[in-house]
């Protein structure tokens, strides 16, 4: 895919609701990168970013994860889960164990974290975690100018803990639920 237009064209490239359609996203994202003017800012937003799987042996979610020069980016993973005959008589389920410490509920006012984003105040992460949403919408920014918006049923694997420079996080103009575990 190449943009009609010159190199360094434009300050601002928003491309909203559109990068989930496009088979390469590394490259519409280079083509996107490539038409903007030196420190020119670039966003993204999609609504769904994980696509979901009818194939119960693989699970897809989200990743955001953090690169040697401690900027923060989004990539999509699918595990393969092994059928396991985990609880007789019931017949067998796919699985894939993960050890987890903690699991924390965790509840959100409309609009948390609106001032961060405004400021554009990003933050790693406690520590690398799985977040899973239950109610409401979050949409996380990271550092690459890559928004994604998260709602109930989604799952990220959160790894951008310091010394990353992290991400932003919003809620939505409701209150929202996560589940958390560490």
């Amino acid at each position: 895919m190449a943009l009609p237009f010159a190199n360094a064209s434009f300050n601002v490239v928003l491309c909203q609701q559109g990068l989930q359609f496009f088979p390469d996203r590394l490259a519409a994202l280079r083509e996107m990168h490539r038409v903007l003017v030196p420190n020119g800012r670039l966003g993204t937003a999609s609504v769904r970013p994980t696509p979901q799987s009818q194939d119960p042996a693989r699970f897809t979610y989200t990743r955001l994860y953090c690169t040697p020069d401690n900027e923060s980016h989004f990539e999509t993973v699918t595990v393969d889960l092994a059928k396991v005959d985990a609880t007789p008589p019931l017949p067998p389920t796919f699985v894939k164990a993960n050890p987890a410490s903690r699991t924390i509920l965790a509840g959100f006012d409309p609009r948390w974290g609106a001032h961060d984003l405004q400021a554009r105040k990003f933050h790693p992460a406690p520590s690398a975690q799985f977040v899973v949403y239950l109610q409401g919408v979050m949409s996380i920014t990271t550092t690459d100018g890559d928004t994604r918006h998260f709602g109930p049923g989604d799952v990220l694997r959160v790894e951008d803990t310091a010394p990353c420079k992290g991400h932003i996080s919003v809620v939505g103009d409701k209150t929202a639920f996560t589940m958390i575990s560490r």
